[in-house]
């Protein structure tokens, strides 16, 4: 799914993000109402979306230039015309002759492209916080409507791409920064200072940068966006349920099994490879060489295909009959790239055994999730309404979330299944996650702390 501007990126390529937020929020006006000509002005449509009406200004005029809204002078007495806009003709055919109403998250993203006030804080932040700070900036100017509580238009227009990319449960993949920059119209610096500011308010749960690297299919692995659907700002109904088992008696560790193949890979590296290894040495082989944020990727990597495993087989994973899991090594070998270090029939040899091994892994974990959800005896767990939200690095598998979607029934918004004794939890709920204390939603993935540059400002 796309947004409706999206059939007109090539006539945009030369508007900043204000005008493509404008001009998808003037679409979505127009195709709700098939006679909709309603002509504006700057200042009408810069109260309708609580934005300056400078900036509204500048993107209607970018707007102009390339041809997607007419102006029209319209004299009323003495002193200057007043400049009304409209949209170009040609640009609503294209809306009509390619309509594709948004799909899933329809009611977040008409949400956004309206007139709705969308005011927000930063986690943690104290209510009055907001209005401590100062309308005005340290030079005296008028500060940007991000810093006084408003979601931006840029912000908004970022946000939206995500959503419309977004799975049910708001988890967004595949999309790399060239395709943001490219749908937004932001710079490499402006974009990742606006996925912050998405991650400090909360609206971005947990973002998992790509990297470049020889273990990935095509030498690289986009980055991950896990959305709050759930957030308030949005003033929907709730879509999604989050649940949160946390194990007792975990002595401190750690450990998952990104950090087993790291350590495993430290010991060969200091030639303590005769001591015993959990890893296979064509993994070990395979990974050689690699930085730390492999590692951290590959085991983000091992929960999105348990994810799908748990999803389609939930019901299957403690039975006795074994589970047809061809469809999850292919996906395994799809995201990882075939080594060329060594003969052509040896390098399938190797590859394969580093798929077998991941496959095992991904298994291992679906086996835990299920194995300590199963433990909520009073709710059903249905195959495909389920995602893995990875929780905290620092958790481990001590903590491990589950986003639903459609809620099972009885399910609240938000449950912490804390683990009393062996097989006993005790659930703890809110009726929103906003209700949970921000340091716990932090530990359970549910929310990011923001970047530093973002707390101090």
């Amino acid at each position: 799914m796309a947004l409706h501007i999206q059939r007109m990126i090539k006539e945009l390529t030369a508007c900043g993000a204000a005008a493509r937020f404008l001009l998808e929020a003037m679409a979505c006006a127009v195709l709700q109402d098939p006679n909709d000509r309603t002509i504006y002005s700057a200042k009408a449509l810069a109260k309708q979306f609580q934005l300056s009406e400078t900036l509204v200004s500048a993107a209607l005029a970018e707007l102009l230039s390339v041809g997607l809204v007419c102006r029209l002078s319209q004299v009323a007495g003495r002193g200057r015309p007043t400049i009304r806009y409209l949209l170009a003709a040609g640009a609503i055919a294209t809306l009509r002759a390619n309509q594709c109403p948004y799909r899933l998250h329809s009611q977040h993203l008409q949400r956004l492209f309206s007139g709705a006030a969308m005011v927000t804080d930063r986690l943690g932040e104290p209510k009055e916080g907001r209005k401590e700070r100062a309308a005005i900036t340290r030079l005296g100017k008028p500060a940007p409507r991000g810093a006084r509580g408003q979601l931006s238009a840029c912000n908004r227009l970022l946000l939206g791409v995500l959503l419309a990319h977004a799975d049910r449960f708001g988890v967004v993949q595949g999309v790399g920064n060239v395709d943001l920059r490219r749908a937004t119209g932001l710079d490499t610096d402006s974009l990742r200072y606006r996925l912050q500011r998405l991650v400090a308010l909360g609206l971005v749960r947990r973002w998992v940068p790509g990297l470049s690297s020889s273990v990935f299919s095509g030498g690289k692995i986009s980055s991950t966006y896990y959305l709050n659907l759930n957030h308030p700002i949005f003033a929907v109904k709730s879509s999604t349920a989050v649940m949160v088992h946390v194990a007792r008696d975990w002595d401190g560790k750690r450990i998952d099994h990104g950090e087993i193949l790291r350590r495993d890979m430290q010991a060969h590296r200091s030639r303590h490879g005769e001591t015993q290894s959990e890893t296979p040495g064509a993994v070990i082989r395979f990974l050689a060489g690699q930085k730390i944020e492999v590692f951290e990727l590959l085991q983000h990597m091992l929960l999105r295909h348990a994810s799908d495993l748990l999803s389609r087989h939930w019901l299957d994973l403690d039975r006795v009959h074994p589970i047809d899991a061809g469809w999850l090594l292919a996906n395994i070998a799809a995201a990882l790239r075939k080594s060329l270090a060594l003969e052509d029939g040896q390098a399938n040899t190797e590859l394969e055994e580093v798929v077998e091994h991941f496959g095992r892994l991904v298994f291992d974990i679906a086996r835990e999730f299920k194995v300590r959800f199963d433990q909520v005896t009073w709710i059903g767990f249905e195959p495909g309404c389920l995602s893995i939200l990875p929780a905290s690095a620092n958790a481990g598998y001590q903590v491990i979330t589950l986003v639903l979607q459609p809620p099972p029934l009885g399910a609240p918004e938000c449950m912490v299944l804390r683990e009393t004794r062996h097989g006993v939890v005790e659930p703890k709920t809110w009726e929103t996650e906003a209700e949970m204390p921000l340091k716990d939603r932090q530990f359970c993935g549910l929310a990011s702390s923001p970047a530093r540059r973002l707390v101090m400002g």
